[in-house]
């Protein structure tokens, strides 16, 4: 009966040493690491910034020139 019992406790012992490596060679990994941009995702987010930086630009002066013109107008039937 005592040679069963050491089998078993030697095997616990395999077991509970090949878990404790397999977390050391996972904790010498660097989980911080940057994970390297795809040319789509650059193309995506620079893509993305052009048209979020011109789209109101360009209404933006359309307004500009229609408030003025609005201006123009006004003044004109005020003289």
């Amino acid at each position: 009966m005592a040679d069963s019992s050491d089998v078993v406790s030697d095997s616990l012992a395999t077991a509970v040493n090949d878990s404790g490596q397999l977390i050391n060679d996972t904790g010498e990994k660097n989980i911080t690491e940057k994970v390297p941009a795809t040319p789509e995702g650059m193309a995506v987010a620079y893509g993305s910034l052009v048209i979020m930086a011109l789209v109101p630009i360009f209404f933006g002066s359309f307004r500009s020139v229609r408030y003025h013109r609005e201006q123009k107008v006004g003044r004109a039937l005020l003289m």
